[in-house]
Parts: C-alpha cells; structure tokens; sequence
C-alpha cells in the first residue's frame, strides 16, 4: 500500500514523498510527508562518443524542461525512467554496441525543486557483421532473400538492429506469398568477442500451408454479400496467398463504400482455414436543396441526390431537378456494374441544363452512355459516346472572347475511349501504388476536334527510413485541335485551380483575355509533387506541396512553367474526403492572383 502511495504522488511530481503508518484503536492511519513538488531540469549523458545526446534523449519518455517545447515542469517517474534506461540500451545494441554497459542513473534534488539526472554510459567496442546466414530456408536462395533490403546487409558492416528486424519482416512476408501465412522467423547472433564480430542467424519455420475453406462477410448492413464477394480474389479451396489477401483490401476499399474492412483467417484443420470479413460502411448518398433568385432567373427550387452502393447492389444512381422560370439543371444518371455477371460497367447520363454566369448564358442538353471492361486484374479500358445540343445567349461585353466567339446554338457528337491500370491501396488515403491513363476523344458537329491526354500518379511509402510520410507525384499531359472547323470551348484546357496548379484561380495558369478571363488553352502540362503524413491515421492528414506546369497553345512544354508551393489538410469524413489549403504561386502574371486558399471535396491526390 506504501508503495502504491508513493507511485501517485511521484506522477503528480512528488518524489521525495514519506509515507508513515501506525494503528489507532481497530484503524489503520497512514500519515504522509509530501515534501516539495519538483520538476525536472536537466538530464546529463555521460561517456557517449558514437551517439550524441539529443539522438538518446529521443528515444527516452522521460524529458528534461524545454521552454521552447512547453515542457514547464516536466515530471519524474521512476519506473519509466527505468524503462527509459533499457531503450537506450537498445539504442546501442542496434548500432552495433553489443556489449553497451548502463549505470543506475543518479537523481539529485537541487534547491527543493529541480532534478538533475545523470546517465552515465559505457558504450564499448562496436561489432561488425562476420556473415549472414539463413537456415531451413528451403524455397528462396540466399541472394533473393538479401535483395529485399533496398541497401542489403553485407559483411564487414556494422551490425544493425533496425535491419535485421526489418529484415526478418520481410522474409515471413516472403513467405506469405508462398502460402506460409504463419511462417516464423527468429534470430540469433553468435559474438566472437576477440575480434568483435557477430554472425547472424535467421532460423525460418514455414509452418504449413493453408487452403480457403468457408469465407463468412459481416457489418455489410446495405450492401449485398455479392458486391464484396466479386472483389476478394480468394474463393473456397484456394490456396491462401498474402498477395491475394493484399489485392482484396485494396479492390473492397476502391469501391468507396467501407470506412474499414478486416480480413481475419481462422485455423480449422491442419490444411484449411475460414476467412472471416468484416466491413464497416461509410455513408455513400448526397443531397443537396436549395433556393435562388435573381432578376435574369427570377426564383428557382434544386435538389440533387447522389447515392452510391444503391440499394445495396454496388450500382449509382444520381438524380437532380429544378423548378424555376429560367434556371435550369436536370439530370438522372445511372452506373451498373457487373452487367451479366462479368467485370463490365454501363452508364448512361441524360441532362438539361441552364445556368447564368452574369456575363452569358449557357443553355445545354445531352445524353450519354459508356461501357467499360476490366481484364487482368489491374487494368480497364472503356467507351462512350454522348450527343449534346446547346446555347450560349444574353452575352455581354465582360463576356470571355471564347464565349463570344462561339455564341448562339451548337451541337456535338462526341466518341471517346481509354485505357487504365491501377493498382492504388485505397483511393481515399492512398499510401501506395500507381495509376496511368491514356484517353483518346474525338467530336464533330458544329465544331469538331480531337484530344488525347495521358496521366499519371505514384505513391510511394518511405522505405528508407520506415517512417509514415507518402511521397506522392501526379503527371499529366494533354493536347488537341481541331479537325476542320473549330474547337469546342468545353474541351480545352483550363490549367489552374483546385485540381491543376493550386494558387492560382480556375484556368489563371494559361492564356486568358483582357478582362483576366481565362480562354481555355489547346495544350496543358501539369506536374505535382506532394508529401504527405498522418497525423490521426484514418481521419486527418498533412501535406506539403509545390506544383508546376502551364496551359499553352504551341511551344516547349517545358519552358515557362509557372510555379506554387503551399500545405493544407485532408479530412476524411463519412460523406468525402476533404481538402483545406493555402497555396502560393511564385511566379504568377502581373495583375493574376498569386496566392489562394482551396476547398476541395472529393480527393485531388
């Protein structure tokens, strides 16, 4: 009990506390001397020459008063400062310090307040790697095994704790793939002190192979079993494959609908397994209502409504209608995937739209459909084709040239296709993987044109250092032209803004008039950069950016680039993710807007 006393007051800062007990009668009394409340003030290394004392005090709890850290009055704990004294071994031992020696810290009390601790260490010699040897590795050789590191271990080297336990990750991943799910791997060094070398050992026990028995799905309360069984790319009698389980995370998580999806494997025999999923589903409907008035559209009702996952069969449907006397914007759409039980989508869109934009009036009706196929496993091609009729009227001199250029009534009939692979983990936080496109579209009508445009992103994790920051990076290059007659406005490029070069205002990054209205561009390149961390892994992240490119009509596609660096947040909520930053061109036109601040729903990386 005495013991237990002195803990609660050493957390509150109390170290020096003097508990007493005596017996009153039948009453146990315990009588407690607090003494003074201190802090701690400094922590002293002693005999570190290979380690500096900043890279040992990081990795300890306990923490000396930083004012700039708004560490006022840090507290004393001895058992943590304990604990504190083994990572600091562990420290030594990971950089090759096998036989690092640590004394009892010494704890002085100065002026009844502050404590003063004293580390003294004995670092020893440092050990080098004499050889590497795997055993009871019987499906992969010894140069498969090493080349997992992307700088491999070799001998003569200084023995590296972090490396070997990341490689010893890497060989039961390895032979996961194989089938091995359970496979074990220890380690063991043999030290021959005399001349300061250590073998090390990686003694693997595959354990047995396992077969998919019964796959069981819960917490899909909406979705139907069979929209999560087409994409989990084990089925009963399988072997079970870490790649496979890997590639059925990442398909369920694409679909947009789970927050959270768990794959739990459970032994049933000595051969067969059962794969329980469970899935936690994220709110896939929007709605919006809304009222306007204005003198040209007079007073107008909307309300759209866009539900993924409807019904539960994986399908979206959208639907959008207005009640005004000018204003206009209608629209049902629907996207049916896996039409006659294969990987084929088919959508349609049927629209009709009228909307002022104070300078002119654009009034448009189409219609569309498309299919699209996937075929091994990461790749998808598509096309659609669409037929629209429209207007721009009430045109006034602020008007863009581009829409004076084209005023009155047009039509378009319009074919496209594509290509893609994709092989991103969760296209809400991305962490790892790659997405390419390659589209091709062409239109005639009133106008007619051609337009090719090829993209690209890449996610990269540290694999370097092992630390939670994404690199990622973001390619995109566009061209096109008319055939005979002249482009449609709809179909250039406006380079700047949210999705293209941030800083900058919409389409502000490529040719624009007079009035600084942007008049869309036959050419773009856009290139972006981002590193991203988390900060609550599954709700809130970081980032850090810089972007660069250009909307142009004819020239070098890199000269004359126009720049922006900036940071901003993402927001993962139960409707979209949503990004929130600051942007900063830093070479912006005269007279265009060189800094911004972007609401983004939806996802840009």
């Amino acid at each position: 009990m005495i013991l237990k006393i002195k803990k609660l007051y050493e957390k509150e800062g109390y170290y020096n506390v003097k508990v007493y007990y005596y017996f009153k009668g039948n009453t146990l009394v315990f009588k407690i001397d607090e003494g003074q409340k201190a802090y701690i003030d400094k922590i002293i290394i002693e005999g570190n020459k290979a380690i500096s004392d900043r890279e040992i005090k990081s990795v300890m709890e306990t923490k000396e008063r930083n004012v700039f850290l708004l560490r006022f009055h840090p507290r004393l704990e001895k058992d943590v400062l304990y604990e504190d004294l083994e990572a600091i071994r562990q420290l030594y031992i990971d950089k090759g310090f096998l036989e690092v020696e640590i004394e009892e810290p010494i704890i002085e009390l100065k002026d009844g307040e502050r404590y003063i601790i004293k580390i003294k260490i004995k670092e020893g010699p440092r050990y080098k790697i004499k050889d590497i040897q795997f055993v009871n590795n019987l499906y992969y050789t010894h140069e498969e095994i090493i080349s997992l590191l992307k700088k491999p271990l070799k001998k003569g080297s200084f023995y590296n704790g972090k490396i070997i336990r990341k490689l010893q990750k890497l060989i039961s991943d390895k032979y996961a793939e194989l089938g091995f799910i359970f496979a074990n791997v220890k380690t063991e060094k043999l030290i021959d002190k005399e001349k300061k070398q250590v073998v090390v050992k990686f003694i693997i026990n595959p354990g047995s192979r396992f077969y998919v028995d019964k796959i069981n799905i819960s917490g899909n309360y909406e979705s139907r079993d069979y929209v999560i069984r087409r994409e989990i790319r084990l089925a009963p009698g399988d072997l079970f494959l870490r790649k496979k389980l890997m590639r059925s995370y990442s398909r369920l998580y694409g679909l947009g609908f789970y927050d959270l999806v768990s794959f739990q494997p459970r032994v049933k025999s000595q051969k067969e397994m059962d794969l329980d999923v469970n899935v936690s589903e994220r709110f896939t409907g929007q709605i919006s209502l809304g009222a306007g008035y204005s003198q040209l559209t007079g007073f107008s009702l909307f309300a759209s409504i866009r539900k993924g996952n409807f019904l539960g069969t994986g399908d979206t449907f959208g639907v959008s209608l207005s009640i005004g006397s000018e204003y206009r914007n209608n629209e049902i759409s629907y996207l049916h995937r896996w039409a006659f039980y294969k990987p084929v989508d088919l959508g349609f869109s049927i629209y009709d739209r009228k909307i002022d934009y104070a300078t002119f009036v654009s009034t448009k009706q189409g219609v569309s459909t498309n299919i699209s196929y996937e075929f091994k496993e990461y790749w998808r091609t598509g096309v659609g084709i669409s037929a629209i009729r429209g207007k721009y009227s009430n045109i006034q001199d602020e008007a863009p040239e581009y829409i004076k250029r084209q005023a009155g009534s047009y039509y378009l009939y319009s074919i496209y296709t594509y290509i893609n692979r994709n092989s991103v983990d969760n296209p809400l936080i991305p962490t790892k993987g790659t997405d390419f496109t390659i589209n091709f579209k062409t239109g005639t009508g009133t106008w007619d044109f051609y337009k090719v445009v090829l993209s690209g992103t890449v996610y990269v994790p540290d694999r370097i250092f092992f630390t939670d920051f994404v690199f990622s990076f973001k390619g995109r290059y566009g061209f096109m032209d008319k055939i005979n007659k002249e482009v449609p406005i709809d179909e250039l490029f406006f380079v700047g803004g949210d999705f293209t070069i941030r800083g900058f205002d919409y389409g502000m990054a490529g040719p624009y008039d007079a009035n600084f209205n942007p008049n869309g561009a036959k050419q773009e390149i856009v290139l972006n950069f981002q590193l991203s961390h988390p900060i609550a892994e599954r709700f809130l992240w970081a980032y850090g950016f810089t972007d660069m490119g250009k909307g142009f009509d004819e020239g070098d596609p890199f000269t004359d680039l126009y720049y922006s660096v900036g940071f901003g947040i993402k927001i993962i909520t139960p409707m979209a993710p949503i990004d929130i930053y600051y942007g900063k061109v830093l070479n912006a036109p005269e007279g265009v807007s060189d800094s911004r601040i972007g609401f983004v729903l939806g996802t840009f990386f």
